[in-house]
């Protein structure tokens, strides 16, 4: 890793569970005018209005089609030149393309009751046990606050050293897709089996506050919560699911993957 933005907690952080976070790391201006377009395209697209939450229901729950919104550029205000280090910390300076137009929109409205989701746990890319730098990174923005139980991605800590080293007992330059690490994991690691099996006592206890072991690995549940301008780092080799929103606000976030383009 180039020299990196972060802190050494930071980074020992991230070693470690697969993820850091880092407040305040976007101007507080950029998250509010990246939250203000992405209100006016589901204003323009469902007839929602921000203060007016009984037209929320107008809008699928979980929002998709944000195409026109991202080629309009009302998200590059997420590309800082501070982001732009943490890529070039991470994957290495020239060997990533910057995006031509940033972010994803992540929206949940509210959905209801909360608990530990059992279903669609998942990684976004094939696992590899090639050692090296990372390959991918994940950046996640806050621009909304979102709080527990609001409707943040919720994840594994610790989950992608299991997943590395299980690929890696693969052999050689395999690359494992995300259902089959899982189903061999599932197999393997009583935690995860009962993480993955509906029902079951306080998940939330279990699951959350109660740290587990996969391949030997500390690891538990945790949720992506955060104010406007926060972001949060997350390896690629993370497990993690969607999950509801059962405050009274949206959760909006904002996405963004860098990927190396050479060696």
């Amino acid at each position: 890793m180039s020299r990196s933005p972060l802190t050494s907690e930071q980074l020992a952080m991230f070693e470690q569970t697969g993820v850091a976070r880092l407040p305040g790391f976007l101007p507080r201006d950029n998250a509010a005018a990246m939250a203000e377009a992405i209100w006016a395209d589901l204003r323009r697209r469902y007839g929602v209005e921000r203060d007016q939450p009984e037209t929320w229901t107008l809008a699928p729950r979980s929002p998709r089609g944000w195409q026109a919104l991202v080629r309009s550029g009302a998200l590059n205000p997420l590309g800082t030149p501070e982001l732009v280090d943490l890529g070039d910390a991470f994957l290495g300076r020239g060997a990533w393309t910057r995006p031509r137009r940033w972010g994803q929109p992540l929206v949940t409205f509210p959905t209801g009751d909360w608990d530990v989701p059992h279903a669609s746990w998942h990684i976004d890319l094939p696992a590899s046990g090639s050692p090296g730098r990372l390959s991918v990174l994940r950046i996640f923005a806050f621009v909304a606050p979102v709080a527990p139980r609001g409707g943040g991605t919720a994840y594994v800590a610790g989950s992608h050293r299991a997943v590395v080293d299980r690929a890696r007992d693969a052999g050689g330059e395999q690359r494992l897709n995300s259902h089959h690490i899982r189903s061999l994991l599932q197999a393997e690691e009583p935690w995860l089996a009962a993480l993955l099996s509906a029902g079951g006592a306080d998940r939330v206890e279990r699951f959350m506050r109660r740290w587990g072991q996969m391949r030997d690995y500390p690891v538990r549940v945790e949720e992506m919560t955060g104010e406007p301008g926060d972001i949060t780092l997350m390896h690629p080799a993370m497990i993690h699911v969607a999950t509801p929103n059962a405050l009274d606000r949206p959760r909006m976030m904002i996405v963004e993957t860098l990927g190396r383009t050479r060696a």
